[in-house]
């Protein structure tokens, strides 16, 4: 892993395809599924923001041909989102292409407060013209129950997540217990409704709630998967998929690893006691 210090390795599986792809090899031998992402954000370079759509579409291929069990996530503000929303969305409609054509999946990574109309715009316009697309929505906005019936209304695939960024009292839930029962109460009727929901969370009062939710309501499991983090409760995850259930993990490797190890550490003080307490939990 050259170019990743050693205190970020845990976090971010290389700097390159290859040994992303490694890692991948060796989740699926333990019947895990990976969502695998580029890391890179906020691109002000439109060749960059193009360079990055060619990675994409290079990963696709490659997942192909060896036939692995693995999406991808990516965040559009690395495919040009800050530059212009129309050529954020044709770099965008290139990989979702590649994606169609291969039976694959795109989860469109959601980013802070500024971006989060905006990711939902391209997604509903994506969602009408390709089968890969999904998007990710964060259990601590307050918007969020809103723009599920969006989500629904379009293809009803997602990715719940409580939340990474730091955001202000007028945007998002600060309080964690609080965050939970919205989690709860969004997850419950996803598993009703949605077409495939990716539940990612670490929390295992939400994993039992969901599996209780799961169970009750005899849900396929064609129609969810648990998502946990690389780097966290790696004998969780082997427990959950041994019980029968999808599981995937989230996967990062690139250069520009320091925006996503921030964010896992430095940018909310829950990050930093999530973190602590996940370290020494199997």
């Amino acid at each position: 892993m050259s170019g990743i210090p050693f205190y970020a390795k845990r976090w971010v599986s290389g700097t390159t395809l290859n040994e992303a792809l490694n890692q991948v090899v060796i989740l699926n031998s333990k019947n895990i599924a990976v969502t695998l992402d580029l890391l890179g954000e906020n691109i002000t370079s439109l060749e960059q923001a193009k360079a990055f759509t060619g990675d994409y579409v290079e990963m696709l291929g490659r997942i192909a041909a060896q036939n692995l069990k693995s999406h991808v996530s990516v965040k559009l503000t690395m495919l040009g989102l800050d530059i212009n929303e129309d050529v954020c969305f044709e770099n965008l409609k290139t990989i979702l292409r590649k994606a169609d054509e291969l039976g694959n999946r795109v989860a469109l990574d959601m980013e802070g407060t500024p971006y989060t109309e905006r990711t939902l715009r391209i997604y509903e316009a994506a969602a009408k013209e390709f089968a890969s697309p999904e998007i990710v929505l964060q259990a601590y906005l307050h918007r969020t129950e809103k723009d599920l019936d969006r989500v629904l209304q379009a293809n009803g695939r997602l990715r719940l997540c409580k939340g990474a960024y730091k955001e202000k009292p007028e945007h998002a839930l600060q309080k964690m217990p609080a965050i939970v029962e919205n989690y709860k109460k969004l997850a419950s009727r996803l598993l009703k409704e949605a077409k495939r929901v990716c539940l990612a969370t670490h929390d295992d009062e939400l994993i039992n709630f969901c599996k209780q939710e799961i169970a009750g309501g005899r849900v396929p499991a064609e129609r969810y998967e648990f998502q946990m983090l690389y780097g966290m409760r790696a004998k969780t995850w082997e427990s959950i998929a041994g019980e029968g259930h999808n599981m995937t993990i989230y996967l990062p490797y690139g250069e520009q690893w320091q925006a996503y190890y921030s964010r896992r550490l430095a940018e909310r003080k829950e990050n930093v006691f999530f973190v602590l307490k996940n370290l020494f939990r199997d």
